[in-house]
């Protein structure tokens, strides 16, 4: 999880999205599920035209994932709640990304659409602008230029292997892992997805 000394978390706890979202919630997993929803007829029409008889969609995810039990649905929005979950915001968020990408799979793959989550490997990129120099140049040895970031999603996206690549949760570099065990919880991905359909219905 990604805080500084003081416990902030990145972004800093004040900032929500304009609909007043968990920043990184509405960010990482509520935007991309609307987005992704708007595209599913694209996403159908180009599974039955393409060679392969496939769409593919790849949620970029986190190490964080793992680090979380399950999604507060009291902390997606500004509420006291949210305030005190704290740093674990990313780390929901990420798990967020898994549960969203595992029920697409389930709802989507026999119609042509494979749907795989991963994590990205640990880059050197904007995501610490929030937090102290310090942290910046103490972590900079150990994590990989932002490219390699690309590594995995385009194993995902492109390979022929990734066809076979639904439901999975991917690590660096392009390799199978094993993710949280509650990213695999079909009630809670079911009842996340039934919360973002809601949330986004009068869009």
């Amino acid at each position: 999880m990604l805080f500084n000394n003081a416990g902030v978390m990145v972004p800093p706890i004040e900032q929500v999205t304009a609909q007043n979202y968990d920043l990184q919630f509405g960010t990482n997993v509520l935007g991309h599920f609307y987005f992704t929803k708007l595209l599913i007829p694209a996403l159908l029409a180009g599974a039955k035209s393409s060679p392969d008889s496939r769409a593919r969609v790849v949620n970029t995810s986190s190490s964080a994932s793992l680090f979380v039990g399950g999604v507060d649905f009291n902390t997606l929005k500004d509420t006291p709640a949210r305030k005190k979950l704290g740093p674990a915001l990313y780390a929901q968020s990420k798990l967020g990304n898994v549960l969203f990408s595992n029920e697409l799979a389930r709802r989507y793959e026999d119609q042509g659409i494979t749907s795989t989550s991963l994590n990205p490997g640990n880059l050197r990129s904007d995501l610490f602008r929030h937090l102290p120099k310090a942290f910046s140049l103490l972590s900079h040895p150990v994590l990989y230029p932002a490219e390699y970031g690309a590594l995995t999603q385009l194993w995902a996206g492109t390979s022929p292997q990734g066809l076979e690549l639904g439901g999975k949760y991917l690590i660096p570099w392009a390799r199978i892992g094993t993710g949280n065990v509650v990213g695999q919880d079909v009630e809670l991905a079911g009842e996340l997805w039934k919360w973002m359909e809601e949330q986004v219905e009068n869009v």
